[in-house]
């Protein structure tokens, strides 16, 4: 037996060293449709554009001279996307307290681009307010230099099971946005059910808002100092929204080595996009959203006592 490892061994490391050239089919780019649209009183985008190739890592061209409008169900309405810049469609409101849609409402996107249509389904569904927010001390663990102050918002979710959120948080005005920052919910937890409606958002979706970075040492870099700020704001989103997202995080925020064997493969994410024609491609997403945020400076006065 041993005398057959000896031999096995280079064999397989000679073997692993082998350049195989395999020719790949190359596949027609599809529409990319980015339309996150919020009832707010400022201009809204969407952005229509081609898919590069896996290995092109150049800027997406942006797709000219496309029809883009957004119908409101309810009120009977069209609210008209102007192509300001190439690939990039913008509603301005007619006056600077005009927010875009009516919370409860039902839209249609339609995009026409150069004969080919597509549609796509959202509700502007109601969101929440944020209460407070407030940091908590922690203290030393394995991977800290010493104790380090954890931010949290207050919020509860609204009566009734089913409404999806997605918790965005900028510290000291920038955005937190890595893949294990995507923060979202369903009622006041992570999946719907009587037990999470109605109820305050759980510790680890409140805490989320908090950045944990490791300098090379892999310890903790302390998340917020004195003086520090931070925004959280509280978006409504669809449940096909939320399952788009939570495929995000599937997808992206992967550590790698021998793990990848048995990690979810690659692949185009969902999307509620969908052509006249079934053959066309198309991915992105379509999604009507209310928001409400809040902002506080880290003070003394902001750090939550432990209750005894």
């Amino acid at each position: 037996m041993k005398k057959l490892f000896k031999y096995l061994i280079p064999f397989v490391v000679v073997a692993c060293n082998t350049d195989i050239a395999v020719d790949l089919q190359e596949a027609e780019a599809p529409l990319v449709v980015d339309a996150f649209i919020y009832h707010k009183a400022e201009p809204q985008v969407i952005d229509l554009t081609i898919a590069n190739t896996y290995f092109d890592s150049s800027e997406p061209i942006g797709i000219s001279g496309a029809n883009v409008i957004i119908h409101d169900l309810e009120a009977d309405m069209d609210y008209i996307f102007i192509e300001e810049s190439a690939g990039r469609y913008v509603w301005n409101p007619t006056n600077p307290s005009d927010s875009f849609g009516i919370v409860g409402n039902t839209y249609i996107l339609s995009i026409d681009n150069n004969g080919k249509a597509y549609t796509s389904t959202s509700k502007l569904n109601r969101v929440v307010p944020v209460d407070s927010i407030t940091w908590r001390l922690e203290e030393e663990e394995s991977f800290t230099d010493g104790d380090y102050y954890v931010g949290e918002f207050w919020a509860t979710d609204a009566p009734g099971v089913g409404d999806a959120y997605w918790i965005k948080a900028w510290k000291n005005g920038m955005l937190l946005n890595q893949p294990g920052e995507i923060n979202i919910a369903i009622d006041g937890a992570f999946s719907d059910g009587d037990n999470a409606d109605n109820v305050t958002f759980i510790t680890p979706i409140r805490q989320a808002v908090t950045p944990f970075e490791f300098d090379d040492d892999d310890v903790l870099i302390d998340p917020f100092e004195l003086g520090d700020s931070l925004y959280v704001e509280i978006q409504s989103i669809t449940p096909e929204v939320h399952f788009f997202l939570q495929s995000a995080i599937e997808q992206t925020d992967r550590e790698g080595g021998f793990g990848e064997l048995f990690a979810t493969p690659l692949a185009n994410l969902p999307t509620n996009i969908f052509p006249e024609d079934p053959s066309e491609q198309v991915v992105g997403i379509f999604c009507m959203s209310a928001a409400r945020g809040l902002g506080r400076k880290f003070t003394e006065d902001a750090i939550l006592e432990e209750e005894e």
